[in-house]
């Protein structure tokens, strides 16, 4: 299991984490989610080993990750430039690679290339982003770590590549227990791919849940009457979101979903329809109810 406990990092006088706490359990892929600056990035590295916190306690199967080499060799992180400015081609990379990590595989490593249709003689100076980004995952896969750490993990992907280190990532999850912590700027590219997912904003996770169970909460109804709609309509529920159209509303609430149901009835609408929230549609709210109450 991953815990993060209580865990602050500054730079000068700027606060990235603030008494952050993260739990993941071994085997799961948990969805890092948050607006440009929330800190994702931040935390992989800390997870990583490659950054100290300042405050708090970051560890993996009880043992601390930060000082501990034998730990390290255990986490892997998706990143781009150190890479890239130690070695020159891909049959270079998985030899460095190679250096501190044993569990390293080089026959994976090719036969994700192939699938690819990468060349791991090709120089890095004529990569492109996409290519870069399928070639530094691959040989994250290859080092078959048991936790991976992916920032923006299909960005730059084309369908093609996206599937198969989508299916290779699954894969190891389940034939090895690997447990990955992804981030995407692109919410679609995660949802219904990922265990759980984490919101994390100013520095701090705000929720940490299933998709499953967020939407088990979180209901968008679009309702509509012969008759202009009084805001007061829904003072006396949970509103996360909602935007009134003349006769027509479009509103997330937080409930049970029958229970929403029978009272929103009792308005007499002539249209009611209940759905399950998207993952950019439950991310968005949750950050617009945070600034509403601030």
């Amino acid at each position: 299991m991953l815990r993060v406990e209580n865990c602050c990092k500054r730079y000068d006088q700027q606060t990235v984490l603030e008494h952050c706490g993260l739990e993941q359990s071994s085997g799961t892929i948990l969805g890092l989610i948050g607006i440009n600056g929330a800190g994702k990035s931040t935390l992989l590295h800390c997870v990583s080993g490659a950054i100290p916190v300042d405050e708090g306690t970051i560890s993996w199967k009880g043992q601390p990750v930060l000082n501990h080499p034998e730990v390290k060799q255990k986490i892997f992180l998706v990143q781009d430039e150190p890479v890239f400015s130690s070695t020159e081609n891909g049959r270079e990379l998985i030899a460095y690679l190679s250096l501190f990590y044993p569990t390293a595989d080089s026959v994976l490593f090719d036969e994700l290339l192939k699938e690819l249709n990468l060349d791991s003689t090709q120089p890095f100076s004529t990569f492109s982003k996409g290519m870069k980004r399928q070639l530094l995952t691959a040989a994250g896969l290859a080092m078959h770590p048991q936790l991976i750490l992916i920032d923006e993990v299909f960005d730059g992907l084309d369908p093609f590549a996206r599937r198969i280190l989508q299916g290779q990532l699954a894969a190891q999850t389940i034939d090895e227990g690997m447990t990955s912590i992804l981030t995407s700027h692109r919410l679609q590219d995660l949802e219904n791919f990922c265990d759980e997912y984490a919101l994390l904003d100013q520095g701090k996770i705000l929720h940490q849940n299933s998709l499953l169970q967020i939407q088990q909460e979180l209901i968008k109804v679009h309702l509509a009457f012969d008759h202009p709609i009084d805001p007061d309509l829904f003072q006396d529920f949970d509103v996360l979101k909602l935007e009134i159209h003349s006769r027509i509303a479009q509103v997330i609430l937080r409930g049970n979903r029958e229970e929403l149901e029978k009272r929103l009835q009792k308005f007499h609408p002539v249209m009611l329809e209940l759905f399950d929230c998207s993952l950019e549609e439950i991310f968005l709210a949750q950050l617009q109810k945070r600034e509403e109450m601030a």
